[in-house]
């Protein structure tokens, strides 16, 4: 850590008024009209919004804001900082200096020299001015994209080194590492400011004066409400989607992995906890999400391990009783795609066989034969022809052939890999066959000399997933 000090101090927190409510501005600008966007600036405001607010934060935000509705909510939260306890401003996004003085992006940037920008920008020194007005209860955090968005001569992107007012500390360095440390560290209840800073903060600059007993988050403020304990985790999508893996994994019905806490998760974690002895709320703390994470890992393991084991004695044998056993128990396991792609296989292959046996004897009981073994055959209607009955009228030859295989959407997704490994386009890759999977396909059978119809085949499947 490298800590870059205009002025340290030992500055005793204030005590504000019983009534004082904590102050925060937060701005995350992740898109702009004319540059380089950084979606996960603009993904992430939600949950530096939460974290704050869950510790008695009032907090004057915005996503995205061009010129004119930053200085909006910069004139509010200027109003109402006389009121406030301590104040807190995370600003995001695109930064950019011209000699010491150094400017948030607005969302709308479009000028043409560093006086335009002057008159368009956030000046970040204007903001620590702001924050002035709270001495040793007040930080800054600048979270920066690391990316250039403008061009201009003597213009530079990034922050620069700031005469910072006395009594205001500030934290800055690329976006993510900012949010989080603010949310994981600055915002736990009853830790001091100067305890983070005494910690491993990586490449974070830490500038002006360091309140030594300033807490973001006091006692007073910790969250009391389960919701509020959970909003303050900040927890993302992603994390949300692990949780609800977790609980899958033992055996909990989320109704879904999607990242997304419904009735049926909140159930889910309702019924962990109960099975844990935990107050049952539906809602999570930190300590319980790790104990998920540990207990899904451990679940997970044996999952893996049955799977293997149930595979070895049914699957790996090769037959087909073997492998529908085999996904009858584990649908979505580890070689529940090699199972399909082995059944869809063995499917085409039966039926040529018995179509090949009843061409060699040529009879019309060998052509009924046939067609009582595989109604819905490759072939049923030419034998329907070779024995004198009316074949079916089917609209398309090489859709009907396909059809009959009966692919599911894992071979599907397999055949198109194949053949783009094979050097041809399928366009995208989802099981659909597409105009370009046809096309793709077209090109495969007309470089090989099959007939060029666009439909896979047994021939095709037998070639593609078994390299014959």
């Amino acid at each position: 850590m490298r800590i870059m000090i205009a002025t340290l101090v030992a500055l005793l927190s204030l005590s504000g008024l019983a009534s004082a409510q904590n102050l925060a501005l937060v701005f995350s600008n992740g898109y702009y009209d004319n540059g380089t966007d950084v979606p996960t600036i603009s993904r992430k405001h939600q949950q530096l919004v939460n974290a704050l607010e869950s510790q008695g934060y009032e907090v004057i935000e915005g996503n995205d804001l061009n010129r004119v509705e930053s200085r909006q909510r910069i004139g509010e939260f200027a109003n109402k900082i006389a009121r406030a306890d301590t104040v807190v401003a995370v600003l995001s996004g695109h930064v950019a200096h011209f000699g010491e003085a150094s400017w948030l992006l607005p969302s709308d940037t479009h000028v043409s020299s560093a006086t335009g920008l002057a008159f368009r920008a956030i000046d970040i020194s204007f903001i620590a001015q702001i924050l002035a007005q709270k001495p040793g209860q007040s930080v800054l955090f600048v979270g920066e994209s690391g990316r250039e968005l403008l061009s201009l001569p003597q213009v530079e992107q990034g922050l620069s080194r700031m005469n910072l007012p006395r009594g205001v500390m500030m934290v800055s360095g690329a976006y993510d590492k900012v949010g989080d440390i603010l949310r994981h560290s600055f915002l736990r209840p009853n830790v001091r400011v100067i305890d983070v800073l005494r910690t491993d903060t990586g490449r974070l600059e830490i500038e002006g004066d360091i309140p030594a007993n300033l807490e973001l988050a006091g006692s007073r403020f910790v969250a009391q409400t389960p919701e509020q304990v959970e909003a303050a985790l900040g927890l993302s999508r992603g994390e949300r989607r692990n949780i609800q893996q977790d609980l899958t994994d033992l055996g909990f019905d989320t109704r879904g992995v999607d990242g997304l806490f419904g009735n049926g998760t909140r159930t889910a974690i309702a019924e962990w906890q109960r099975r844990e002895r935990l107050t049952r709320t539906g809602y999570l703390n930190a300590d319980q999400v790790a104990r998920l994470r540990q207990q899904g890992d451990a679940a997970r393991v044996q999952l893996h391990a049955n799977d293997r084991r149930y595979w070895s004695q049914t699957g790996a044998d090769g037959t087909e009783r073997g492998l529908r056993l085999y996904l009858q128990r584990y649908p979505n396991g580890q070689f529940a795609n090699r199972a399909r792609a082995e059944l869809a296989r063995m499917t085409a292959i039966t039926d040529e066989q018995a179509w090949a046996a009843a061409v060699r004897v040529n009879t019309d009981a060998a052509y009924r034969e046939y067609l009582r073994d595989f109604p819905n055959g490759i072939y049923k209607d030419i034998a329907r022809t070779r024995i004198g009955a009316v074949p079916e009228v089917v609209e398309n030859d090489g859709k009907r052939v396909e059809d009959s295989l009966r692919l599911n959407s894992v071979s599907r997704l397999l055949i198109e890999q194949r053949i783009a490994d094979l050097g041809y386009n399928p366009g995208r890759r989802d099981g659909n066959f597409d105009l370009a999977a046809r096309q793709a396909f077209r090109a495969y059978q007309r470089d090989r000399g099959l007939p060029a119809t666009g439909y896979v085949t047994a021939d095709m499947i037998r070639r593609l997933l078994l390299g014959q």
